[in-house]
């Protein structure tokens, strides 16, 4: 009852201000998630809050863009949209969103505490995100971004992990740095390597035979955390390496090579499939529904092949193809 009342509020105080400006068509990456009316009141409470710290411009494609001359452009709200929709509870939806801005704001205050010049001040909050390349496409273009590539059809995005919000890094002040761009990415990995992440390992039984699976999840460092499993998780890397597949930001999954099992990863990736496919495509920040092999710190895409009949076929990459030649 509280949230309709704020909501009704809001609109008598800034129905003639924004009527003509907000667009309430869902984000076509949401639409499968969230109907209309849901996403109009995220719109909304977000409006009535940015409204207090900013001039509005237009809200469209689920952007809400500022009037020139205030620090920043605008507010996406992609990741406020996933947060509401974790919670079932309409009704906590507006406490959530008031914690979201709350803790975007003070992201905001620290940002203007940094000095984006000073590379040693800057480097505790360095991190990485791996986005698919449709997504930053759509989103930003790589003229905006600093990355590297790991696995393909994504970017390895350079970011800021400040207090309660993640920030890409700006390029023009990633020149003015002047450091190696390898090093920073480094730097940017080993602070990744310091977060908790769960990681859980089940041995499953497959066609008569037992598959050992391993998974981490953590909804904002999972996915780039497996970029180092060498370090992080050496446990979790066999003889001939692992085979991983990543289908969105807070969920890996991962099933090492071993010179003892070594086509073992041919049943974790049939068994696996089609759920890898499902987490690719229910999440709203999908990264990829490929596999790869991880092996000396590089990645490389499996070939996998779905026949007429249903069955699923696995083409070694060349690399892997060799070691297990030579235990022949």
């Amino acid at each position: 009852m509280r949230f309709i009342l704020f909501l009704l509020s809001f609109q008598l105080l800034f129905f003639s201000a924004y009527s003509q400006k907000i667009d309430y068509s869902v984000p076509k990456d949401f639409v499968k998630y969230i109907d209309k009316q849901d996403y109009r009141k995220i719109i909304d409470a977000s409006v009535a809050i940015i409204s207090k710290r900013y001039q509005i411009d237009f809200v469209k494609k689920g952007a809400i863009h500022l009037k020139s001359g205030q620090y920043m452009e605008g507010f996406h709200v992609d990741n406020l949209i996933n947060k509401c929709l974790r919670v079932e509870d309409k009704s906590k939806w507006e406490t959530e969103i008031e914690e979201h801005f709350t803790n975007l704001f003070a992201s905001l205050d620290e940002q203007k505490n940094i000095n984006p010049e000073d590379f040693e001040s800057i480097r505790k909050y360095l991190s990485l995100r791996i986005y698919s390349k449709v997504f930053i496409e759509q989103k930003a273009g790589r003229d905006k971004i600093i990355f590297e590539t790991h696995l393909e059809d994504t970017y390895t995005v350079l970011m800021l992990d400040l207090p309660g919000a993640f920030a890409t890094v700006d390029p023009g002040v990633f020149e003015n740095w002047k450091q190696n761009k390898k090093e920073v990415f480094d730097i940017a990995q080993t602070n990744i390597n310091k977060q908790q992440v769960e990681k859980i390992t089940k041995t499953f039984q497959v066609d008569q035979a037992e598959v050992e699976i391993s998974f981490l999840g953590n909804e904002d460092y999972a996915a780039s955390y497996a970029l180092d499993l060498i370090h992080n998780s050496p446990d979790l890397v066999g003889e001939w390496g692992s085979v991983i597949a990543v289908p969105n930001k807070g969920l890996v999954n991962i099933c090492k090579i071993s010179r003892d099992k070594p086509v073992e990863f041919v049943k974790f990736i049939q068994y696996t499939k089609a759920a890898v496919e499902q987490f690719y495509r229910q999440h709203p920040q999908p990264i990829s529904n490929q596999y790869f092999w991880y092996y000396q710190d590089r990645f490389t895409r499996i070939n996998v092949l779905t026949d007429a009949a249903g069955n699923i076929n696995v083409i070694a990459p060349l690399g892997l193809a060799e070691l297990m030649s030579e235990k022949k």
